[in-house]
């Protein structure tokens, strides 16, 4: 079984500041892909730290139900304040399970979590963004709605815990999993620019569904962003 990873730098970023980790434990396929945000001075660094982190806690969870998982991320998240205070990050995460294909997913700002078919990307999740917030009422100038499509309602960052929100699917055989930064799904995938003009950092992480041990992760990233664990 093969996974492949795809990243590059934004034409307006400083550095690609997305991160990811893969990585099986026993039966369970078990993968993270963090946005770090440039707002802050060590962006990249958070997106780095928590995707180890996070892989880290999906390893060690003897269950990996919501409550379990929750809680390592939220004793994770009160060491944050030491090193990035001013920074926030998006992130998803996932825990499949290769025998009874059920998959836990986490998903906290605007990382997605799909589902590749061969038209389209049926897209399992809905990023914490202004735009999807429920009884709002209709912009009122194309700049309201960009801002709206932009703006975060739930990130990781130091200040406060954002429980992620958790889902259940069952897959199928041979189906081919995707996790995506918003450079990619929105910028490239939504919007049709071409990967080499898009503005943002865009990673997409592509896993298959199917038994085995994960053998290889196929890497085209412009920067050592990516942890393999190899299967325990």
């Amino acid at each position: 079984m093969q996974a492949r990873w795809f990243s590059q730098q934004g034409r307006e970023r400083a550095r690609n500041s997305d991160a990811a980790a893969v990585g099986q434990q026993g039966q369970h396929l078990l993968a993270v892909l963090v946005d770090g945000a440039e707002k802050g001075p060590r962006g990249a660094e958070l997106a780095r730290h928590w995707a180890d982190t996070v892989m880290q806690a999906l390893a060690e969870a003897s269950t990996r139900s919501q409550a379990t998982v929750g809680a390592r991320l939220r004793q994770a998240h009160a060491q944050l304040r030491h090193d990035f205070l001013h920074d926030i990050a998006s992130y998803c995460m996932v825990s499949l399970d290769l025998e009874t294909l059920a998959m836990h997913v986490w998903h906290c700002g605007d990382c997605r979590v799909g589902l590749r078919h061969p038209t389209k990307t049926r897209w399992l999740t809905t990023p914490h963004l202004l735009v999807h917030q429920p009884g709002l009422p209709s912009s009122r100038s194309p700049e309201e709605q960009e801002r709206r499509e932009q703006q975060l309602t739930r990130s990781l960052n130091a200040r406060r815990f954002c429980p992620p929100e958790n889902h259940v699917f069952s897959l199928c055989q041979d189906q081919t999993l995707l996790l995506s930064t918003d450079g990619y799904w929105q910028e490239h995938l939504e919007a049709g620019t071409p990967r080499d003009c898009l503005q943002d950092d865009a990673s997409l992480l592509t896993l298959p569904v199917r038994p085995g041990s994960l053998a290889h992760v196929e890497q085209a990233s412009d920067t050592d962003n990516l942890r393999y664990v190899s299967p325990a």
